[in-house]
């Protein structure tokens, strides 16, 4: 099966005339829309609005390892990389609330581009603060839901560029024809994304996973922060590089007080952009 989670009507519709599509009345609370392959969720807009509802309709599926779940929609970017209508594959998600960030598996191959997303509780204009290169509204609330039901190498986050965070009147046919325009693109890529293998699952090596822990151990990481260390090293060693030599000298350190653990946990962060 492959879910789909879009945080706006308008942005469902397009997918919705391609699959033929059939509401779900067995669910109430959220609209959801399916047929024998697809699950379609609107999740509303917003980083706990979406955790929600995608939280509450996953709840009542059953979900198996070799579904596919993928967030799509539009965002807008601050980066000039990229173009209106370009087809992003997300390679990390940060929730600009708590700082959080969440890096999906990269092991398939696509041909389109990469970048970071990051998601705020509010509408962000080109003048505000920014570190991704992409910005929404949800996405980091739907990867904190559904990193609860789905492996890290079922999900994927999916954004097509709308905007480049200029105020400007929300216009439903346009958003319609940006999606409609580039459904094909996704679901061409898809159809071989279903094919992937978990033997292709990237694993550390037994040295590597040793290095790991002893760095948690000694930096004293809560379960949280364990969790997206071992996302980044994953990331990193994904992307072909030494991340044993990145971390190394975070084995002879010696942390005193809580505030020292954020300190080095947020400068693992900070060395995981940069490379």
């Amino acid at each position: 099966m492959i879910y789909i989670a879009v945080a706006m009507p308008v942005e469902a519709k397009p997918i919705i005339k391609y699959f033929n599509l059939k509401r779900d009345n067995n669910i109430t609370k959220f609209q959801v829309f399916k047929n024998e392959e697809i699950v379609l969720i609107i999740t509303g807009v917003g980083v706990v609005e979406s955790a929600i509802s995608l939280t509450y309709v996953l709840n009542n599926m059953e979900i198996k390892e070799s579904d596919i779940f993928i967030n799509l929609g539009v965002c807008g970017s601050k980066s000039t990389l990229f173009s209106i209508g370009d087809i992003i594959l997300c390679n990390k998600i940060k929730n600009s609330g708590n700082g959080k960030c969440y890096y999906p598996d990269m092991v398939f191959k696509h041909n389109f581009k990469e970048g970071s997303l990051e998601s705020f509780f509010r509408v962000v204009g080109k003048d505000d603060e920014v570190e991704g290169e992409l910005v929404d509204m949800e996405g980091a609330g739907v990867l904190e839901a559904c990193s609860h039901f789905f492996k890290t190498y079922q999900i994927n986050v999916i954004k097509i560029v709308s905007d480049f965070l200029e105020e400007k009147k929300f216009e439903r046919e346009f958003i319609e024809n940006l999606i409609e325009r580039n459904l094909e693109k996704i679901f061409i890529w898809l159809e071989k994304r279903k094919s992937f293998s978990t033997e292709n699952i990237l694993e550390f090596s037994q040295e590597e996973e040793e290095i790991l822990k002893k760095i948690i151990s000694n930096l004293k990481l809560t379960e949280t922060m364990k969790f997206e260390f071992l996302e980044i090293a994953k990331y990193l060693k994904l992307n072909g590089k030494d991340f044993i030599s990145i971390f190394q000298k975070y084995l002879n350190i010696e942390i005193k007080n809580k505030n020292e653990v954020k300190k080095y946990f947020d400068e693992i962060r900070r060395q995981a952009i940069e490379f």
